[in-house]
């Protein structure tokens, strides 16, 4: 059965880019061609000559570019017989024949088989397989050994032309200087943030790839692509302490090895409880220059809330070693969630101004499909008025607790603390 997958418009933007990771561990699960929209725009003319041919399409689907998916989808409707899978953390919001959900390799896999076959009675048991175009959440399977995935293949991703158009998979302070790609080492998240995916799509489980894996992948970039920079997308990277501790030994031997001159940073956040001063260390020896946490809140009311499990002394405590060690803390923080109030508010911008980060990434609340709060915000009517577009920037919700005036008040109370600071980032 001859399959496309598409990467959808609406990944590259002023706010930043996706790279199409996700693809590359498709692409070899699954004998297919891969369309990259957001690289490559086509015309509607161009577009319908390009689907040609094809019987199942597949895209990725995300909050913030559901409506131009949906917008595709149509038009693929109107040119082509070809059936539509969507997946991705907001795959299940699109009006498509098939949604995955959580890991697409094994299921996109069994479903193209299925209907290759013309046997569509082994589609209706199929872990993480929704049909229709009003589906609804299944049972889904996850894959403990990710090395059967293989290796991404970055150039037909074309990473090299993602970096030629001012792509960056950046550690913030240094997205100028080197370089950068993106690399998984682990999938999976134990915990309950009502306002990520995470979980939802990687599961619960934390599960890693080979050490061997992974510094075969940042040899192939370095070697190949010249890549200077290795960002880890994982949500969990320092989860399993050990594995997080071999994982920079074996960065370690290869750079005094090979001698190469790398720098690393984990994009999305590790966690304060899994650190340790030995990780700390061993972080600053691999190539961390800057460690970024993410507390969201200086209010232990909003934290709940949130169902984020953190302890704000902890956050100081592990600040302290971090800057023993000679390296940066960046720090994610949310403001606007549902329920805030500007008391508590107020405690978070107490907090920040008062703690010792370097640097923190200051976001405004944006409800997220695909999140838990997104779906009880929806179910209770309170997205009537949301302008759909998300803009972490920018205002994208006002729960009725607050004001746009709270808000932006507190957001300009602490903008001193959004500015960079190199610090110890000469030691790279």
């Amino acid at each position: 059965m001859k399959t496309l997958l598409i990467w959808p418009p609406g990944m590259k933007s002023e706010n930043g880019t996706i790279f199409p990771m996700a693809m590359g561990y498709l692409r070899n699960s699954v004998d297919c061609s891969l369309l990259d929209l957001s690289l490559n725009p086509l015309s509607t003319g161009e577009l319908q000559e390009r689907l040609s041919g094809f019987e199942l399409i597949g895209i990725s689907v995300w909050g913030f570019n559901l409506r131009l998916v949906q917008e595709l989808i149509t038009l693929i409707r109107q040119q082509s017989t070809a059936k539509i899978v969507t997946g991705g953390p907001s795959g299940h919001l699109a009006k498509a024949d098939f949604t995955i959900f959580g890991e697409g390799e094994k299921t996109l896999q069994k479903l193209r088989v299925a209907l290759l076959n013309d046997r569509p009675d082994e589609l209706k048991d199929l872990p993480g397989l929704a049909i229709g175009e009003a589906p609804c959440r299944c049972s889904v399977e996850f894959c403990d050994t990710l090395d059967d995935f293989g290796l991404v293949d970055y150039q037909s991703l074309q990473l090299d032309r993602y970096l030629e158009t001012g792509y960056k998979d950046w550690m913030y302070t240094l997205k100028d200087k080197f370089r950068s790609a993106p690399v998984m080492a682990t999938r999976g998240c134990p915990y309950d943030c009502s306002y990520c995916s995470g979980p939802v799509i990687m599961g619960k489980k934390v599960r890693s790839h080979s050490i061997d894996y992974v510094l075969e992948t940042i040899e192939q970039l370095y070697q190949k692509h010249a890549i200077r920079q290795i960002s880890f997308l994982d949500d969990n990277l320092t989860f399993h302490a050990a594995y997080a501790k071999s994982l920079c030994e074996a960065i370690i031997r290869l750079r005094e090895k090979k001698g190469y001159d790398l720098v690393f940073t984990s994009l999305n956040g590790v966690r304060v409880n899994r650190l340790d001063e030995e990780l700390i260390a061993l972080m600053k020896r691999a190539g961390w220059g800057e460690i970024v946490i993410a507390p969201e809140s200086g209010s232990p009311a909003t934290l709940k809330r949130m169902g984020k499990r953190i302890d704000l002394a902890d956050v100081q405590d592990k600040i302290a070693l971090i800057h023993k060690h000679r390296m940066n803390v960046a720090a994610y923080f949310l403001l606007g969630y549902p329920g805030e109030t500007r008391a508590d508010l107020d405690l978070t911008r107490d907090y920040i101004l008062t703690t010792f980060f370097d640097r923190c990434i200051i976001n405004f609340f944006n409800p997220i499909p695909g999140t838990p709060i997104y779906d009880q915000l929806e179910q209770s009517g309170a997205l009537a008025d949301s302008p759909g577009k998300i803009n972490y920037k920018q205002i994208g919700y006002v729960t009725p607790e607050l004001t746009k005036e709270d808000l932006l008040q507190t957001m300009e109370a602490i903008q001193e603390k959004t500015q960079f600071r190199e610090k110890w980032l000469k030691d790279l």
